[in-house]
């Protein structure tokens, strides 16, 4: 699994687009800018149906005071779930 850390200014689409592997996971938190947030939410179902079959693309988004065990436990998740695409987990 790679994972995709989003920064603010950053390119969802792009960071997606570049990623390797079986499986991209994009990781949001509450720190980021709204609009970048809802952006990137409303991008992972479209980059999911572009990168099929051969990479499933989901995210998790941290929430304000989200303790680092959950957002760990989400992301285990999401590598285990081989037949989860285009999916975000909300941690909270």
């Amino acid at each position: 699994m790679t994972r995709v850390r989003v920064g603010p200014g950053d390119d969802v689409a792009a960071l997606v687009r570049g990623a390797e592997g079986e499986s991209v996971l994009v990781l949001l938190d509450a720190s980021l800018d709204a609009l970048l947030v809802i952006q990137a939410r409303a991008a992972i179902g479209p980059l999911a149906v572009e990168r099929a079959p051969d990479t499933r693309v989901n995210a998790i988004v941290a929430g304000e005071g989200a303790d680092a065990d959950n957002v760990e436990a989400a992301a285990r998740f999401l590598e285990g779930a081989r037949s989860t695409t285009g999916q975000v987990l909300e941690v909270t």
